[in-house]
């Protein structure tokens, strides 16, 4: 039997994936016992965005910026 092998998601993929995540997070889908993670990663998206947009492309409708 052939292993599946994950595909990467594109850039195209990312706002659906987050969406699910929040419905996830929202329908109470997810583990407390996974919540620390998940913030550890939200943490870091927040900072990759951050360095990425910087200063000058930043949108005032986003609460971290």
């Amino acid at each position: 039997m052939k292993a599946l092998t994950p595909i990467t998601p594109t850039r195209r993929d990312w706002p659906r994936l987050l969406d699910e995540l929040v419905r996830q997070l929202n329908d109470g889908r997810v583990y407390d016992r996974d919540l620390a993670q998940i913030q550890a990663a939200l943490i870091q998206l927040v900072e990759a965005h951050r360095r990425r947009t910087g200063p000058a492309v930043r949108d005032r409708n986003f609460p971290w910026t």
